[in-house]
């Protein structure tokens, strides 16, 4: 029988059967390994024999680094400044000033309602005020010929010229005069601020920009007639900055702020600063946008924490009312391992990875999965961002009952230092394979096991995966 097919016999019935019948079966017949041990190796008198081709694998050297922990929360875009602009005087819009999405400047004219008859208004107060401050002036006069005549007629009752009378009608003739002065004086007030108040509705006849924005698309048309309230004309939003609402809920706070020793009155209104926005098509925004509030409390309808923040947008990419992912960095893990992701297999409710020994055998190794992240890698002829994940052993415990973490079980395969472990990439599952075949056939006394593992001299080449479905809208060369 051919090697080729005693090594596929071999790993099919490795599988098949468990791994297990090592011993004499009970017919007293050969087990399924000793007849791999007779007819692949030939028994114990031709142990010599060359065993199967090593296995071709791709590997990664484990990797380790500080990995950074973010939490993302969902947000909406809104302007920094926002406004319903709305008439604040009826009539009918004369003109529209502005392109409906443009930037508008603040002051810049907006709408135009018609002023006719709030331009008469103004003219009919300035007219009431000039007539209340030629009253004035009269009053004055009166008042000024009342003084005189009292001042004469208090000389002339002191002689008995005049009766007392006389005196007394002076007297009060001078206080009549005076309260006609005061009266003329507060109707030149009432007039004037009647001619303001006229001169404030003419004025609201020209709609203004309230500050540097964008204004949308135009409700109403040329001709229509609006009144104080009754409809909203435009909307105007400032963008640049743009602000982005989002919350975070209480408890993810109280970590945050045990996690990255915050503190109150340190110039530290959050327990982040700085956050990233992940668009809806999922691509990443290219400015940090910075967390400007929080709120002291935690709404106890919904368990949240309201956030305010504002991002750079400079080019106009982000628009009021658009939804997106806010993501921030709350923690780091430090020192952590990493693998990539494609080194991961799963059995039942385990994952492992598998390390090529010092015996270039193959040794799973139980691993708790960790975090994400995507690193830039060597690969292939240049390097590439990679999915990595962290891991940790699962605990397993010693023969001096302590507990071995990943260094302490790669030690035992020969790596002093945990960063020369090579971690199978591609060819895992082969691998595993082997290692259960080549455990199998060591209990079944045959030293030289199933198969070696053969690593790959050159980096491990990462491909990015690619979808299987044909596009319809692809064109064919």
């Amino acid at each position: 029988m051919k090697a080729k097919q005693i090594a596929m016999l071999a790993l099919s019935g490795a599988v098949a059967v468990g791994l297990t019948g090592c011993g004499e079966r009970e017919d007293g017949k050969p087990s399924f390994l000793e007849r791999v041990k007779k007819d692949f190796l030939g028994g114990e008198e031709e142990q010599a024999r060359q065993p199967m081709p090593p296995l071709q694998v791709s590997v990664m050297k484990l990797q380790q680094q500080t990995v950074p922990v973010y939490a993302t929360w969902f947000g909406q875009l809104r302007g920094t400044e926002q406004a319903d602009i709305k008439p604040e005087v009826s009539g009918k819009i004369v003109q529209k000033m502005y392109i409906d999405g443009s930037p508008c400047e603040k002051g810049e004219v907006l709408f135009y309602i018609d002023d006719v008859t709030y331009r008469a208004a103004v003219d009919m107060a300035a007219a009431n005020l000039e007539a209340a401050k030629a009253a004035v002036l009269q009053a004055e006069v009166a008042e000024a010929q009342a003084g005189q005549d009292l001042a004469r007629f208090t000389e002339l009752v002191k002689t008995g010229s005049v009766s007392e009378k006389t005196f007394r009608d002076a007297e009060h003739a001078k206080k009549r005069a005076v309260a006609a002065l005061a009266a003329a004086k507060a109707q030149v007030k009432q007039s004037a601020a009647a001619l303001d108040n006229a001169q404030i509705n003419l004025d609201r006849c020209c709609i203004r920009a309230p500050f540097d924005g964008y204004a949308s698309a135009s409700t109403v048309s040329v001709g229509d007639h609006v009144a104080p309230g009754a409809i909203t004309l435009t909307r105007m939003s400032a963008i640049d900055p743009i602000r982005v609402d989002f919350v975070v809920t209480g408890k993810h706070v109280l970590d945050i702020v045990t996690q990255t020793n915050f503190r109150a009155g340190e110039n530290m209104d959050s327990p982040f600063t700085e956050f990233d926005v992940i668009l809806e098509d999922g691509s990443l925004y290219g400015a940090k946008g910075t967390v400007k509030t929080m709120d002291s409390e935690v709404n106890t309808s919904t368990g949240t924490v309201n956030f305010i923040g504002e991002i750079p947008n400079k080019e106009l990419r982000l628009r009021s009312g658009a939804s997106v992912q806010v993501r921030a960095k709350v923690s780091e893990v430090k020192d952590a391992f990493l693998v990539p992701r494609a080194a991961i297999l799963s059995t039942m409710n385990h994952r492992f990875i598998y390390v090529v020994g010092k015996d270039n055998q193959p040794y799973g190794v139980d691993v708790i999965l960790g975090r994400e992240v995507e690193l830039e890698m060597p690969s292939g002829d240049g390097t590439a961002v990679i999915p990595m994940q962290v891991v940790t052993a699962r605990p397993l415990t010693g023969e001096n009952g302590e507990v071995q973490d990943l260094p302490a079980i790669l030690k035992k395969l020969g790596y002093d230092n945990p960063l020369d472990a090579p971690v199978i990439v591609e060819g895992g599952q082969m691998a595993q394979i082997y290692a259960s075949a080549n455990t199998a056939m060591k209990k079944a006394g045959v030293p030289a096991g199933f198969a070696e593992i053969a690593p790959n001299p050159a980096a491990y080449d990462y491909r990015k995966p690619m979808s299987t479905t044909p596009s319809v809208t692809a064109k064919s060369e």
